[in-house]
C-alpha cells in the first residue's frame, strides 16, 4: 500500500478516527525524537562532567586564574612591542631554479 492510497483511505474514515490516527502518529514521532535527544544528552553528559571537573581542578581559585591571565597578557604585550619573536631556521635548502 502506497502513502497516497493510505491517505485516501484515511480521508474516507470518520473524523474521530482521523483525529485518533493523527494524535498517535504525532505522539510516536515525538517519542522517537525525545529518545534520540535523551540518548545524545546522556552520551555527552557522562564525559563532559568529568572534563569540566578536571578543568575546574586545574584552574584553582578564581584569583589564581585572573592573576595568571593578567600576567600572561602583560607578557604578550611586552613581547609585541619590545621583543618581537624571531623566526630561526635550522637548515636552509637551496634548489636550482627552472
Amino acid at each position: 500500500m502506497t502513502i497516497e492510497a493510505y491517505i485516501s483511505n484515511l480521508k474516507s474514515k470518520p473524523a474521530h478516527i482521523r483525529q485518533q490516527i493523527a494524535f498517535w502518529s504525532s505522539f510516536g514521532v515525538t517519542v522517537v525524537i525525545f529518545l534520540f535527544w535523551l540518548a545524545s544528552v546522556t552520551g555527552v553528559t557522562g564525559s563532559a562532567t568529568s572534563t569540566v571537573a578536571q578543568a575546574v581542578d586545574r584552574a584553582g581559585s578564581p584569583a589564581q586564574s585572573i592573576t595568571a591571565s593578567v600576567g600572561s597578557l602583560f607578557g604578550d604585550i611586552k613581547d609585541i612591542f619590545f621583543a618581537p619573536k624571531k623566526i630561526t631556521y635550522s637548515s636552509i635548502e637551496v634548489r636550482p631554479g627552472k
